[in-house]
């Protein structure tokens, strides 16, 4: 199995990011977040270090073709999303943003790294297929 979906979901879901509140963010269990039902979004400039001191240790996680840090997050209305590192062979610094669905959006990834209130965090690399 992949970490990464390579699903391609029908249509267009919207959300709507005002909606969201970002004390209803919390961290959850890598285990509670379907591999199946997110897709990589973005890149994040982010350092590891930085993120811990914010939402606590990474959790380790695994698949068929590596291990990987991980923080996996919830929002009240039941939408998540996983920032995902290579343990020991990352092939750029900071992580990558894996979200649901209604997630998946350039609008989105910027309001999740805001949400994420880590000083100095920013994108650097976008899917192709994401919306505005």
């Amino acid at each position: 199995m992949s970490v990464y979906s390579g699903h391609r979901h029908g249509g267009e879901v919207g959300i709507n990011l005002t909606e969201l509140n970002p004390t209803g963010l919390r961290r959850i269990p890598e285990k509670d977040v379907s591999r199946g039902d997110i897709r990589w979004l973005v890149q994040v400039d982010i350092e590891h270090a930085a993120i811990e001191e914010r939402w606590g240790a990474a959790e380790m996680t695994e698949d068929d073709f590596a291990e990987y840090f991980c923080f996996a997050f919830s929002l009240a209305d039941g939408e998540a999303f996983i920032l995902l590192r290579h343990m020991h062979y990352a092939a750029v610094p900071g992580f990558v943003l894996s979200v649901t669905e209604r997630l998946f959006s350039t609008e989105a990834a910027d309001w999740i790294i805001e949400a994420l209130e880590i000083p100095g965090a920013r994108v650097t690399h976008v899917n192709a297929e994401a919306t505005e």
